[in-house]
């Protein structure tokens, strides 16, 4: 049990005790909490450097005590001048390049493997947690912290942790945190929902953990490009069939600003409730987001909707799964795929289809027998997705079985990439860094493969399967590729 385990613990407490405060009937907080906060930051900031400057200049701090030992007892000149050139000659410059930015182009992922959490570096593996069941890895915008939640063996809660792996320690931060948390695209923050209460974490060194509340009431939220707001949704009233507001939420010293972006209007008979996290085009003019009812009409169909950043239009566009990862924007186009198609069944009636902007045209690229899903684009003009041949008469279990295809959307070419063996399956494609990547299972385990010289090869064997609904697996849950700033 370390200082750090006492003062984190009990900085948490103090958080949640302030919050107690502040929600009280009175909403006044102690003027006695404020020194306690700048005492906990300013031990958790000095704790933090010292490790990390130990971590990374431990040969340094060696070589300083054993001159500075010889040179207490005297002499030993041939040793201390043998000592100082393998200082200056190698311990400084690889200590100067400890604070380099991650820039290395090797493929980098966290996974979740017998429940723990791991991650691999090109062909380098590490075990970073070794108890407790881990799941939602997700990497920060610099590859230096991994968000993930543990379960609890008490009472099956969920804590949100985050792991610093120049530091290899593990930060507990909350408990009951929905699993929808995500990085800032542009800074070491993190934001994250318990109880419909929107908090924002920051980790910058001169407020270190600092947790602020910014608002209530919330249905989902994203980032804004920028870094620096927050998209988020609401109900306007209780009321089931109220109208959703959208609001900006831009961060300032003092308090946050909120700004009401758009009310999406719910008409006599609909039952929306909540909305997906929000996703920008490339050059941020426009945003889709799903529209979604109450949990039994859910699973079944949900609104994909598109709202122009002047929120002059807007459009509903589609019906399909809450599938977030089922609608994707163009690297650098104003095109949006998703798969549409209703019926909780993910390998039955779902086609990929493009949208392009801003003439809001609309083209059908599944072509007939075939059933799509995992939308990934390898660039403006190529997507690649998991396809099985639809049989509308089979169970759901004795369906044929997805692997990957690449679509052109320029000359109308497709082509299947990948060919797993009998009772394999292909899902989940991503691409980096010129290289495809995506998940084969046996519904019994599971593995990371790549595409090589246009060979198959498994680059991480064994994660755990991803838990699945009615053949829609949610691989989220199991691993998350590191993609670079």
């Amino acid at each position: 049990m370390t200082p750090y385990w006492l003062v984190n613990h009990f900085s948490v407490l103090f958080h949640l005790l302030k919050d107690w405060f502040f929600h009280a009937p009175n909403g006044s907080i102690p003027l006695l909490f404020y020194p306690i906060q700048a005492i906990l930051n300013t031990f958790i900031f000095l704790y933090l450097k010292l490790q990390f400057l130990f971590a990374h200049y431990q040969y340094l701090f060696l070589i300083l005590f054993i001159l500075y030992t010889l040179n207490s007892k005297g002499g030993f000149s041939l040793i201390k001048n043998l000592l100082l050139s393998i200082l200056f000659v190698i311990i400084i410059p690889t200590c100067h390049t400890a604070y380099a930015q991650n820039t290395s182009k090797e493929l980098k992922a966290a996974f979740i493997r017998h429940h723990n959490l791991w991650t691999k570096t090109g062909d380098k593996e590490q075990q970073v947690t070794f108890e407790g069941r881990i799941s939602y890895p997700k990497w920060s915008h610099d590859g230096n912290w991994i968000a993930y939640l543990k379960r609890t063996k008490k009472d099956g809660t969920f804590e949100l942790w985050l792991y610093n792996s120049k530091m290899n320690n593990h930060f507990q931060v909350r408990s009951n945190v929905e699993n929808n948390f995500q990085w800032s695209p542009r800074d070491n923050r993190i934001s994250f929902i318990i109880n419909k209460r929107l908090y924002v974490l920051t980790l910058d060194p001169a407020i270190p953990f600092l947790i602020s509340e910014i608002a209530e009431n919330i249905e989902n939220f994203s980032w804004l490009p920028d870094g620096h707001s927050l998209l988020v949704s609401r109900k306007e009233s209780k009321q089931l069939q109220s109208n959703l507001i959208l609001s900006q939420i831009t961060f300032r010293t003092n308090k946050p600003i909120v700004r009401q972006f758009y009310t999406v209007p719910v008409n006599e008979g609909e039952y929306y409730v909540s909305t997906s996290p929000f996703k920008w085009s490339y050059d941020q003019k426009w945003l889709s987001f799903l529209l979604l009812p109450t949990a039994s009409l859910s699973a079944d169909s949900n609104t994909l909707c598109l709202l122009s950043r002047n929120g002059q239009v807007f459009q509903r566009t589609a019906d399909m799964l809450n599938e977030v990862e089922w609608f994707q924007w163009a690297p650098s186009k104003n095109t949006l795929g998703y798969v549409k198609g209703i019926g909780r069944e993910a390998n039955l009636n779902k086609q990929v289809e493009v949208v392009n902007f801003p003439s809001l045209n609309k083209e059908l690229v599944t072509p007939n027998g075939y059933v799509d899903r995992d939308l990934s684009w390898k660039n403006n003009e190529v997507i690649y997705v998991s396809r099985a041949k639809e049989d509308t008469k089979a169970d759901l279990i004795n369906r044929p079985l997805p692997c990957i295809y690449q679509i052109n959307m320029t000359s109308g070419q497709q082509k299947q990439v990948t060919f797993p063996a009998e009772q394999e399956s292909d899902f989940a494609p991503r691409f980096i860094d010129d290289t495809l990547l995506w998940i084969r299972t046996n519904k019994y385990s599971a593995s990371i493969f790549l595409l090589e010289n246009q060979t198959d090869v498994k680059w991480i064997k064994i994660i755990n399967v991803a838990s699945n609904y009615y053949d829609r697996w949610n691989w989220d849950e199991v691993f998350s590729l590191y993609r670079g700033r």
